[in-house]
């Protein structure tokens, strides 16, 4: 809770009312209660007798939300026209005059507010289409600051403010009424608390006084100071050893290489790397790294070269980088963690370190596949909250989507990601059966990865997958693996391959001593053309791997895309090679860490001569 309150000792200008009435107390906060009223007849405001030019950023000027429909489709809500209104709006509450446009020498302003949209982001969720409500809320940042005529700035600020509250779905419609409401609702918090800043800031105060006391008219043609266009900054790290086994020693030299980029079309300035350590065990590495200015599309490197203090327990630490910048309209990316595994020269025990899949490894894939499809799907939750969640289902899906993208060079518009509330069974019947025919021709491959829940059938030993709006007891709310071998039987593509990672549990019916084990021998035509990589062929739980914070079976296959499945090191995995490598590494695991079998299965097998295990997935240079 925040009291304001209005200091008498300034001029009296600052609190006078529209309506002639003074108020001079305000309790509130920016996302529960406005200092202006949204009624221009009780509206409070400064009125500073100052003459202003707004000048908006070009993000303002192409303001939208982004979100997803009822039918999980990506739409876009324009905010620019209500946006642009009310800043104009509110920004002439707090001075005597507000100019827009072009200027002339004769309305020589006294300062500029110069304003920039920060976040902009729509918290939606809508599980299926119904007649029903769903809850949403809508966050929009504010970057402004307020310039003197002769270029000095007297205040500048970043702010945030949300609107919240319901939006409506019908079962017969994708639309999504209300969300303009939530947002008018967060534009006029946040714009509420831009007047707030600007008219209770005692450099514009100041101003304001000395201006009434008949100083100076400000001069024609001041100093610009531009908010800059946003810039948005991604990173990539790897961290080495110099022993290169995984394991850290006393007195061991490491390295962390570094990629910082900008991607965005602004300059993201004063961008520096910060490095922590938990525990504190690496030394010579400094917790602050300068990267400098970038440049829009600019690339910088760095190195940072330490050494591996005194050891004397086994243990792990963790390594945690995150970028931050001087300039207030740079997006950042999340911190990148990095588990690293310790223990002195003379323990005996084995360490894992795992290996951080999330990141793309440092070789690069020359592999283009502009024809080439994904459909990526993870459900990790349910609608029925009676069904047990898969921890890394979600998580194995995004970073699956990102390898398909980068090392397997399909085209990113061709890449589907379908993720828990957003994967109903209507969702992927309209990416298989609808959007993938259209995407198609004969040198077409497609890749299929699922991470979830799957239901045996008692009676065949059917498998099929469990979608969010899945349950157990109802076939009809089921993907069966016949109709996805179906479905991509008669296309006319060159070949598929599907990715099954999938925790098994036998569909009610049947005493379970009599019931058959999974059946995944596909018949029909079609079928030699399609690779099966089953991550577990037994009614069981898929494990996870925690260390490396995926699925077991998808850690491997990821860890594999990255290098490690290129058993004759000439550069290029093929689909059998991948599903050869990901195969053991799981048994291995499996029986060493977890203590019980969970065996992956590849379909084809090795010696069948199906072309389809020649199909090459990754191709570095």
């Amino acid at each position: 809770m925040i009291v304001q309150v209005i200091d008498s000792a300034r001029p009296s200008f600052l609190y006078r009312a529209a309506s002639g009435v003074g108020v001079g107390l305000c309790v509130a906060t920016l996302t529960s209660c406005s200092l202006f009223s949204s009624r221009d007849d009780a509206t409070i405001g400064y009125y500073l007798p100052l003459t202003v030019q707004l000048r908006s950023d070009p993000s303002i000027a192409g303001a939208q939300l982004t979100y997803q429909d009822a039918c999980g489709q990506r739409q876009s809500l324009p905010i620019s026209a209500p946006l642009q209104e009310t800043l104009r709006r509110k920004t002439g509450r707090v001075f005597e005059k507000v100019l827009t446009g072009e200027t002339g020498s004769s309305s020589a302003p006294d300062g500029y507010v110069d304003a920039l949209l920060g976040l902009a982001n729509v918290d939606l969720a809508i599980p299926r289409k119904a007649n029903r409500s769903y809850t949403a809320t809508v966050t929009l940042g504010l970057n402004f600051a307020y310039t003197a005529a002769d270029g000095r700035v007297l205040y500048s600020k970043k702010i945030q403010s949300i609107g919240r509250g319901e939006i409506d779905v019908t079962e017969a419609s994708c639309e999504v009424q209300g969300l303009d409401k939530i947002a008018q609702e967060a534009m006029g918090y946040v714009t509420d608390g831009m007047a707030k800043q600007l008219g209770t800031s005692n450099n514009i105060i100041d101003a304001a006084q000395a201006r009434q006391a008949g100083g100076p008219k400000a001069a024609a043609g001041p100093v610009p100071v531009p908010m800059g266009e946003p810039a948005t900054v991604i990173f990539r790290a790897i961290f080495r050893n110099e022993n290169r086994n995984q394991v850290l020693h006393t007195g061991e030299a490491v390295a962390i290489e570094v990629e910082v980029k900008n991607e965005g079309p602004g300059t993201a300035r004063a961008v520096e790397l910060l490095v922590t350590a938990m525990p504190t065990s690496i030394e010579r590495i400094p917790s602050v790294v300068s990267v400098g200015d970038l440049q829009p599309g600019e690339v910088k490197h760095l190195t940072l070269d330490g050494k591996v203090g005194v050891v004397k327990d086994v243990l792990q630490e963790e390594l945690t980088l995150m970028l931050r910048a001087g300039s207030p309209s740079v997006q950042l990316p999340s911190a990148k963690k990095f588990l690293v595994a310790m223990k002195p020269e003379s323990a005996t025990e084995a360490v894992a370190m795992p290996v951080e899949v999330d990141q793309l490894p440092r070789r690069t894939s020359i592999l283009k596949q502009p024809k080439a499809v994904g459909i990526v799907i993870g459900v990790g939750r349910f609608r029925e909250s009676s069904i047990a969640r898969v921890k890394y289902a979600a998580r194995d899906a995004e970073v699956m989507a990102t390898y398909l993208k980068s090392i397997g060079g399909i085209p990113s518009e061709r890449v589907r990601v379908l993720v828990d509330t957003h994967a109903l069974k209507s969702d992927l019947t309209e990416v298989l059966e609808e959007w993938l025919p259209k995407q198609v021709d004969p040198t077409t491959v497609v890749y299929v990865s699922v991470t979830g829940r799957g239901v045996v059938e008692a009676t065949t030993g059917a498998v099929s997958m469990m979608l969010f709006d899945s349950t157990a007891t109802s076939g009809t709310r089921l993907y069966s693996l016949r109709r996805l071998q179906e479905s991509l039987a008669k296309l006319p593509i060159q070949r598929a391959v599907v990715m099954l990672d999938l925790s098994l549990e036998r569909a009610p019916g049947k005493e379970e001593a009599s019931m058959i084990s999974p059946l995944w021998e596909q018949e029909g035509i079609g079928k030699e053309k399609i690779m099966w990589m089953v991550g577990n062929r037994a009614v069981q739980e898929a494990h996870n791997y925690d260390p490396g914070r995926h699925g077991l079976f998808t850690y491997q296959l990821l860890k594999g895309l990255g290098g490690a499945a290129d058993f004759d090191k000439n550069g290029v995995i093929l689909a059998g090679e991948l599903c050869t490598y990901t195969k053991w590494q799981v048994l291995k695991t499996a029986r060493e860490q977890y203590g019980n079998e969970q065996e992956p299965l590849c379909l084809p097998g090795p010696g069948q001569r199906a072309s389809v295990r020649l199909q090459p997935v990754v191709r570095f240079k």
